[in-house]
């Protein structure tokens, strides 16, 4: 019983660390995290699902948090990235239950979540009456530069730290 708490207690902090991350980076970097033409650098963290898919949860309260505290765009700006973070990788995670290779479960989640910014490029055309296409392609460009650095960094770490056994619960 104690080691299921144990367990349970693990994820929890683990997740909440997360989103603060994710809240943080976003900060850092929120000249750059909203708007057209953005690479949200905090999404690198969406790799550490491919380590441990219970920390999903981490990253959309991460970004409920970080678009309710710094977005321009409000109350849409939360549903939207509720939307693209929880949507984009629910579908990776469907996906990698049938993969075994970190790797490839790495190119699934940066594929899913940069095809998912097809609703942020809804809002945005919507919001901003911006082109639709040069929007999407923009903001799918900038996903997948996030998502690569991601990859290499958390691949890196993964060398000395082993982050499959560091983030298990």
């Amino acid at each position: 019983m104690e080691k299921m708490n144990h367990k349970k207690l693990k994820l929890v902090v683990l997740n909440g660390l997360i989103a603060a991350c994710y809240v943080v980076i976003t900060a850092l970097f929120s000249s750059f995290s909203f708007g057209v033409i953005q690479v949200r650098i905090s999404t690198v963290l969406y790799q550490l699902v491919a380590y441990n898919k219970h920390l999903y949860w981490g990253m959309v309260l991460g970004v409920v948090i970080a678009n309710l505290l710094f977005s321009p765009f409000g109350l849409l700006d939360i549903l939207v990235g509720v939307g693209v973070t929880g949507g984009g990788l629910a579908v990776a995670i469907l996906i990698n239950q049938r993969i075994n290779r970190r790797l490839v479960k790495s190119v699934v989640i940066g594929i899913s979540v940069s095809l998912a910014m097809i609703f942020v490029a809804i809002e945005l055309v919507t919001i901003s009456k911006v082109p639709f296409v040069i929007t999407y392609v923009y903001l799918v460009v900038g996903q997948l530069i996030a998502q690569v650095v991601g990859l290499v960094v958390f691949s890196l770490i993964d060398r000395k730290l082993n982050l499959q056994k560091l983030l298990s619960c």
